[in-house]
């Protein structure tokens, strides 16, 4: 029962520690004292009655030994007089004032309450895992938990609605960089964390002190400013003012979701037909074998590794858009900025709460080799109906090289090789050859791709440019004003984006057919 009386003063504790010490942490640090030496000395307790003026002379005397840096060789005091002696300070919470929103209760808690509360709500940890993670049996991080919950509920009737239901958000980067996810991680990886997310969330159309976004988030204000410390060093927020916070990247929410599927129905109605027209003649030259137009050279018809006329058609369509959006613009583009780590991108956030963007949406990968022995580029897109593909990285790319030269790979290349045919992009035909299993450009066929498409498109782009327009006409008023040149550089990737609702449209129509799995990618020799 003593032992229950002790546990009850954890939340008070900490309360009095703060106002007596520097800094959370200390605070942290001598709660855990003031507990320790409670939990130590309580036998010697011999009045019940006298129970609390016991327990604060004891944490006064616990604050005088850690003020003198003795704290943590946990000094031996004799607490024998301890009861006899008069309290000096009164504590009593008479009102529950200090406990009216849930940050506040939360940052009362002791670190063994706290600490559960945030990892198994905000970082979505199971208590198997927290235990590992915190070195406790697993049964008793269950019952911190469930105490801490208890006392939440009793104490935060009136939380805030958003407060232990976090948001979800996806976050990418879009641009140039030299990453590959593990020793070379991507910048978004950094702030891929729960809480991080949510402070993004909540402090994303209005700029949010580090209070607000306490309350909104039911987490203790130290935590929120570590976040935020590390979500300024890698330039995801800025600071509009000296107090508050907002974040620095486009995220696309239900609002701005719910635009497309309205408004990509009719631009694809605009331009489709057309579009399909020049498509399967671009298409039908690219795999019979054309001659090009400067040097009257023959250029055989392109490696298609398999894939389907109507595959190449839909990889051909979006690689003309992607290499022609520069010269339509559809709005200003102003390059990346380089950033922390010398790469040039941005952040780009999708909340994950069901919504999507409809038929407006591609994924773009572009990934170049070591030039060893020639310049070699994978280009991948990636949107429904195809099947996500991953960009290769250099060293693949060059194992990729060496098979299309029919180079002897060296033995570091015949491991990678491996891994190479296991995703895909390798395969071995029936004479046991290693082939690639991604459709190949030559210089001459890329050369005749973009001849042919300066030669049939010169009528329909400007006219596909206008119509981008007027979709984006209502779509950048949604994003927030601080992010402008962020939204013009989106509009500028919508061009080909939309792609997405034309092929979405040729299916439902029946001009194509894709079978299951599709990927849609290529490489390119430069």
């Amino acid at each position: 029962m003593d032992y229950e009386r002790i546990a009850e003063m954890l939340d008070k504790s900490f309360a009095w520690s703060v106002a007596r010490t520097f800094s959370r942490e200390e605070a942290e640090e001598l709660t855990q004292e003031i507990m320790y030496q409670a939990i130590k000395s309580i036998g010697e307790l011999r009045d019940e009655k006298r129970f609390e003026p016991w327990f604060w002379r004891l944490a006064d005397i616990t604050l005088k030994v850690f003020k003198r840096g003795k704290a943590k060789i946990r000094s031996t005091m004799s607490f024998d007089e301890v009861a006899a002696l008069a309290f000096e300070d009164e504590y009593y919470f008479e009102s529950d004032e200090e406990y009216q929103n849930l940050r506040r209760k939360i940052a009362q808690m002791s670190a063994a309450y706290r600490d559960i509360i945030v990892l198994y709500y905000y970082d979505n940890l199971s208590c198997k895992v927290i235990s590992q993670k915190l070195g406790l049996p697993e049964g008793t991080v269950t019952y911190r938990l469930s105490l801490a919950r208890n006392k939440l509920k009793e104490r935060c009737d009136q939380m805030d609605a958003t407060a232990l239901k976090p948001a979800e958000l996806k976050i990418r980067i879009t641009g140039e960089g030299n990453y590959n996810g593990d020793d070379r991680p991507f910048p978004w990886q950094y702030i891929d964390d729960a809480l991080s997310q949510n402070i993004l969330w909540h402090a994303y159309r209005e700029p949010k002190t580090v209070e607000e976004l306490s309350e909104l988030t039911g987490v203790p204000a130290f935590f929120i400013e570590d976040r935020i410390g590390n979500l300024i060093k890698r330039e995801a927020v800025i600071q509009p003012t000296k107090k508050t916070v907002q974040a620095n990247f486009l995220i696309f929410d239900a609002e701005i979701n719910s635009y497309a599927p309205k408004h990509s129905g009719i631009f694809a109605a605009a331009v489709s037909e057309e579009f399909y027209r020049l498509s399967r003649q671009l298409t039908d030259e690219m795999l019979s074998g054309h001659k090009t137009i400067p040097g009257n050279l023959f250029v055989p018809r392109l490696q298609t590794a398999g894939r389907s006329p109507d595959e190449i058609l839909c990889l051909l369509s979006a690689m003309l858009l992607d290499k022609f959006v520069p010269d339509y613009r559809p709005t200003e583009y102003t390059r990346y900025k380089q950033r922390y780590d010398g790469g040039r991108w941005d952040y780009t956030g999708f909340y994950q709460d069901g919504s999507c963007g409809g038929d407006v949406g591609i994924g773009m990968e572009k990934s170049m080799n070591n030039y060893e022995s020639g310049k070699l580029a994978h280009y991948t897109y990636h949107f429904a109906p195809f099947a996500y593909r991953k960009m290769m990285f250099d060293h693949e790319i060059d194992v990729c090289h060496a098979v299309l030269q029919k180079n002897e790979l060296t033995e570091k290349q015949k491991e990678y090789a491996a891994k190479i045919i296991a995703d895909g992009y390798l395969a071995k035909n029936e004479s046991g050859e290693i082939v690639c299993a991604v459709p190949v450009f030559t210089k001459e066929q890329h050369d005749l791709f973009i001849a042919l498409v300066k030669s049939n498109f010169t009528e329909f782009l400007p006219f596909y440019a206008e119509q981008v327009k007027k979709y984006l006409d209502g779509c950048m008023k949604l994003f927030p004003k601080h992010l402008k040149e962020a939204t013009e550089r989106n509009g500028f990737h919508v061009f080909v984006a939309l792609f997405k609702a034309v092929a979405a449209d040729w299916l439902r129509n029946g001009k194509i057919t894709l079978p299951n799995g599709a990927v849609c990618d290529a490489l390119i020799m430069m």
